[in-house]
């Protein structure tokens, strides 16, 4: 199921909010060759998706802790070790994809999506809102 961009995901900074709406995105558009792949996308496409991820969301923490540095904002420790930790699991997911562990196609396709739903939504909803209101454009 796609991630919908609800109006509480928002975390009041534009830049930010427009990087979570991108990310979002390319999680949604792979969840959209899926569908129209019967339910499995192909190798190209999923190494796609995860460069897309790695990149997008290694560019988007960046810019994200500069602000929060900037702004001296007290959630500065946490929300690097968070980003760390996520690209981590990303990268070690990538990894495991690479080298055929997450099963055929189809199971593979069903893990990543989940995966990357799951990462998403668990960043914004559980870090980044905490910083909503405590930082200025």
């Amino acid at each position: 199921m796609p991630i919908v961009w609800r109006d509480q995901m928002n975390v009041g900074i534009p830049e930010i909010d427009a990087d979570h709406r991108h990310l979002i995105s390319i999680a949604n558009e792979f969840e959209g060759a899926v569908r129209r792949g019967a339910g499995q996308a192909d190798e190209l496409s999923i190494r796609s998706t995860l460069r897309q991820m790695q990149h997008y969301a290694r560019d988007h923490f960046a810019r994200e802790e500069r602000m929060q540095e900037k702004m001296g904002y007290d959630g500065l420790a946490e929300n690097k070790i968070q980003h760390a930790m996520l690209l981590r699991s990303l990268n070690d997911f990538i990894v495991l994809f690479s080298d055929g562990r997450l099963g055929p196609p189809a199971e593979a396709t069903e893990k990543m999506t989940a995966f990357l739903n799951r990462w998403l939504v668990d960043h914004i909803l559980k870090i980044d809102l905490k910083m909503k209101g405590k930082i200025t454009p």
